[in-house]
């Protein structure tokens, strides 16, 4: 029996894609392009009213569904488009849609005046069908389609200033790097589809458990076996995962992607492109729980890309370079608590943190609009004092800070909370869990001491440059989001936690995640004493030279060179490519191309032969019949195989055949018989 809201629900994927289509329009035609945030904006409030208006179930069976068959493979295999709100995607759609909304909104204003705006809009509205279409998304063929659509509308995005070649060569550097992650995406989907016989993900999870549980009889792939299968399959989609999420050693392209609209990064950052992978991620978790080396993968590489990214975001200098490596360091968070079992956990931290980082973003996204004239306007070096200036964005960015931070009773405190206390339940039984713990909390302390180094030299001291002297405050249509955002970031965390709002929701009623107090202690004392060192270190007047670079040489030459992994991918990898990119245009051209080359060649020189014997004579025509006969007959004789003499079987004897006896016997007869 059909769900009575089945209809309603393709509005979330309808509204957003009908605004962004219209927008185009107005992009290509050049008529009204002040309309076309509006399109975009409506389309973005439309999906948000429809999910509010419906009412999401935790079995996949009960929410609201609907699906279209798209193309049937005889015997039984299908593939469909379908919109799927359970409680994960209900929770995820409200994220998106909130954060798009409020990027738009402030985009009208800080867009305002540049040269495609209607376009601008149009990607926007564009990137948001396509990240809700990926979370509503019921089966993997949809799933991998909104999945490329994001990575493509970013293109679009962190390349909107084509005329820049930074920009320009950012955006071709994230379409590439998570290239090397989509392959690996794209096997994982295949084999998986063709293992389970369906895209479905309840298909899928159904041949797992059926391999979990030991099912007799059955070989699931062709290919590899079905233990083979359990492992691999989640390696394979978690490839996906490491390049859309920013994950070590695929994390190079994010920090580059800030070379597009501020704007542009709060929504990549925050709800959309790297949020991507972590859905996916959480969404599939009963796959990769059915193995051990999966899990662990996703425990340790999360674990890894949050010190690395922690530790470069302390020594940079941009204000949106610390906000990228802040964000690397926290979807690595997310992981960690994915690793450590914990559905809940992961996207805990992944709603708080999609609202607290659109808030920074946006804050940092205000300051630059205030310091546009500056040579650099992204400098923190060059700012100062701005919290006079600049109120309402440096205390709404103060907020957003203790929220990433940590600090209690801010959103961040509970969900980073709730992943290391998974972390510490999963040691129980994965010791290696023990060490994902110990590196979220140094993490902690690292984060804490980055945020407010970022803030103090943005905010406080006085005023280092004459542009910082001169700023003033964003018009209201960029700062009341800032409130809006700033809301969420506080309060958010605490009423999702208390009562176990959101574990019930995702999880049902029987799955309580208790906080766990004594580790909570710990984590506060960490951040405090990284907040505390910074405020100790930036909190003064002046400062003649930034204190991070007192630390000791080799570790900070260490921070300032992204750990060689941009180097790696820079002089080993991308001139491994070109070489081996040479040696294949190299055969292309010689081999290849030579042996064509060799027979077109080879025709031409027996053809000029053959045109020379046509001289018009008989003897000459008679001359090439008998050399061709010759050679004919020479080929006849050089190739026929001899025939072998008959033999006699052996135990045979040749008799001597009956004489008849109406024959004379002439032998035996020494004359003719005349008389």
């Amino acid at each position: 029996m059909e769900h009575p809201d089945n209809a309603l629900t393709w509005w979330i994927l309808l509204g957003p894609l009908a605004g962004a289509a219209l927008a185009g329009i107005l992009a290509l035609t050049r008529r009204a392009p002040a309309a076309a945030p509006l399109l975009t904006i409506l389309g973005t409030a439309a999906a948000g009213a429809v999910a509010l208006s419906l009412q999401p179930a935790r079995n996949a069976a009960a929410a609201p569904h609907a699906d279209l068959s798209w193309l049937t493979i005889p015997p039984a295999f299908s593939i469909t488009l379908g919109v799927q709100l359970d409680s994960l995607a209900w929770l995820m759609v409200l994220v998106v849609c909130v954060v798009s909304l409020l990027v738009q909104v402030y985009s009208t204003g800080y867009m305002r005046g540049e040269v495609g705006y209607a376009r601008y809009f149009a990607y926007l509205g564009l990137f948001t069908a396509s990240m809700l279409g990926l979370v509503v998304a019921d089966n993997l063929f949809q799933l991998y389609v909104c999945w490329e659509l994001v990575g493509i509308c970013s293109y679009l995005l962190i390349g909107f200033w084509w005329h820049k070649p930074s920009a320009a060569n950012a955006a071709k550097k994230a379409f590439v790097v998570t290239r090397f992650g989509d392959v690996g995406f794209l096997l994982g989907v295949l084999l998986l589809a063709s293992a389970a016989g369906s895209f479905q993900f309840g298909a899928a999870q159904s041949m797992f458990a059926d391999i979990a549980g030991g099912v007799p009889g059955r070989d699931y792939s062709g290919f590899v076996s079905n233990q083979t299968l359990v492992w691999l399959v989640p390696l394979l989609l978690f490839c996906g995962a490491v390049g859309k999420s920013a994950q070590f050693p695929l994390h190079v392209w994010l920090p580059d992607a800030m070379e597009g609209p501020t704007p542009v990064s709060a929504l990549i950052h925050a709800a959309t492109m790297v949020a991507a992978g972590v859905y996916m991620v959480a969404r599939l978790l009963p796959l990769f729980a059915a193995s051990e080396a999966a899990m662990a993968t996703v425990l340790v590489i999360g674990a890894a890309t949050a010190l690395i990214a922690a530790t470069i975001a302390l020594v940079q200098n941009d204000i949106k370079k610390v906000m990228a490596y802040s964000t690397v360091s926290q979807l690595g968070y997310m992981m960690l608590g994915l690793g450590a079992g914990s559905m809940a956990a992961g996207m805990f931290h992944l709603t708080t943190h999609a609202m607290f980082k659109a808030l920074l973003f946006l804050c940092a996204g205000s300051v630059i609009h205030a310091l546009h004239h500056a040579a650099d306007p992204n400098d923190l070096r060059g700012m100062g004092g701005l919290r006079r200036s600049m109120p309402h964005t440096a205390w709404t960015c103060a907020i957003g800070v203790l929220a990433l931070a940590g600090f209690p009773g801010f959103s961040g405190f509970w969900s980073k909370d709730s992943i290391l206390a998974a972390a510490l339940e999963r040691g129980s039984h994965t010791p290696l869990a023990y060490a994902g713990l110990v590196v979220g909390i140094a993490v902690a302390g690292l984060t804490a001491f980055y945020a407010a180094r970022m803030w103090l030299l943005a905010f406080w001291g006085e005023p280092r440059s004459e542009d910082a002297a001169h700023a003033h405050e964003s018009p209201p249509v960029m700062t009341i989001p800032l409130w809006v955002l700033a809301v969420p970031s506080l309060v958010l965390g605490f009423w999702l936690h208390s009562g176990h709002r959101l574990t019930e929701f995702l999880l049902g009623p029987e799955h309580h995640e208790a906080m766990n107090w004594p580790l909570a202690i710990v984590t506060t004392a960490v951040a405090a004493a990284g907040m505390g060192l910074a405020a100790v270190l930036y909190a003064r007047p002046r400062l003649a030279r930034d204190p991070v670079e007192r630390m000791p040489g080799p570790l900070y030459r260490t921070f300032v060179n992204l750990w060689g992994v941009d180097a790696f991918w820079a002089n080993v990898a991308a001139r491994g490519t070109l070489a081996m990119g040479g040696v294949v245009a190299w055969f292309d051209r010689n081999v290849v191309d030579g042996l064509m080359n060799l027979i077109g060649w080879s025709f031409g020189r027996a053809g000029e032969g053959i045109r020379r014997t046509t001289t018009g004579q008989a003897q000459t025509y008679a001359a090439v019949m008998m050399a061709a006969a010759l050679a004919v007959a020479a080929l006849l004789m050089l190739f026929q195989t001899p025939r072998p003499p008959a033999s006699v079987p052996r135990g045979m004897s040749i008799q001597r055949p009956q004489r008849s006896a109406a024959v004379p016997d002439f032998v035996h007869v020494g004359a003719l018989p005349y008389d």
